[in-house]
């Protein structure tokens, strides 16, 4: 061997032996098993507020349907809710009712000032206006009632109509308009 040849041997071996594969082991693995927890859950019932009304001016409400020749037939066993938009029955004795309001009480109204129809006057105590309109259904054989927001007229207990006869801008509404539901059985 030449001396440049095992110089060369000499070399790769001294390399060769100082060159290793590092290696890393892992540690070894535990299983662990998790549990869940478990937590106790508590319902507790959750009132919903009603949603507040707008802030426009509204008729004092009938406290009880007034008493009267129609009216004998007591409260309702109906809910008021879900009432089917069908066709009214007792529309002839609400418009009666108004031509009659307008007569005997026309400074309820400003008749220069109409909204809608030409007798949709404007009206100025819209409280005493609402009021007197479930009265007149009792001169009907009716009976009537102002919920707040309309007018509920009924003759049984077996339905009763809905008519809101009042705009929010305070104008009589009439004809089939005024017409909103029929609630079955009679809620009021």
């Amino acid at each position: 061997m030449s001396s440049k040849t095992s110089a060369a041997f000499l070399a790769s071996s001294l390399i060769l032996s100082g060159c290793h594969t590092i290696t890393e082991n892992e540690p070894p693995r535990t299983e662990t098993k998790v549990t869940p927890a478990m937590v106790p859950v508590i319902l507790n019932p959750v009132t919903i507020p009603a949603p507040i009304p707008e802030a426009t001016p509204q008729p004092t409400p009938n406290p009880d349907p007034p008493k009267g020749a129609g009216c004998g037939v007591g409260r309702g066993t109906g809910s008021g809710h879900g009432c089917p938009r069908q066709s009214p029955s007792f529309l002839k004795e609400v418009e009666s009712a108004m031509d009659q309001l307008v007569r005997e009480e026309p400074g309820l109204f400003d008749t220069r000032k109409t909204r809608g129809c030409g007798n949709c006057y404007l009206v100025l105590n819209p409280t005493r206006y609402v009021n007197r309109m479930a009265e007149l259904m009792a001169e009907r054989s009716l009976c009537g009632h102002y919920d707040g927001e309309e007018l509920a007229v009924k003759q049984t207990n077996a339905f009763n109509d809905q008519y809101d006869i009042l705009t929010s801008d305070m104008f009589v509404r009439r004809q089939l308009g005024s017409y909103r539901s029929t609630c079955y059985p009679a809620w009021f």
